[in-house]
């Protein structure tokens, strides 16, 4: 066998070992992903924001569907200073029947976890300086998961 042959064979086994070992986690689940999703919503400037942001968008338990009011809402959150600082993954939960429970008991709310979130979204436990927020992530941008949706457990002041 020429060396330029076994050359390729080597090369084509590699690339089939990595592709077997790719995991099978979506982004949207993947704490990995949902880390790089957070450093960028703390970090970026609307206009990517904007790109990575699902609309409709669900805040607390209120739908957001404008573009303008989506674009209002995270320059507002520029504006005053809001990131999600200092934020540790405490938990990934795949979206189930029950997960609109933490927006709300309200038929929108359910509607919204019905109707817009993907099935491979999920919910992130996220833990900040200013307190615990859930956020809904789904679908993807390039390797790094959107954001369907936020809310907060409870704020410290």
């Amino acid at each position: 066998m020429t060396r330029t042959k076994s050359t390729c064979i080597f090369i084509s086994v590699l690339m089939l070992m990595g592709l077997a070992s790719c995991s099978t986690v979506p982004p949207s689940q993947n704490p990995a992903r949902i880390q790089g999703l957070i450093k960028a919503l703390n970090t970026e400037p609307v206009e990517r924001l904007m790109e990575r942001s699902n609309r409709p968008f669900l805040l607390d338990g209120e739908i957001i569907i404008r573009e303008a009011d989506m674009e209002a809402l995270w320059q507002n959150l520029r504006n005053g200073g809001f990131t999600f600082l200092n934020a540790e993954i405490l938990s990934v939960t795949p979206v189930g029947p029950e997960s609109y429970r933490l927006f709300g008991t309200t038929k929108d709310a359910e509607f919204f976890f019905k109707k817009y979130v993907p099935k491979d979204g999920a919910i992130a436990e996220i833990g900040t300086d200013y307190g615990t927020f859930y956020i809904i992530t789904g679908s993807r941008t390039w390797f790094t998961p959107k954001i369907i949706g936020f809310t907060s457990k409870g704020v410290n002041k």
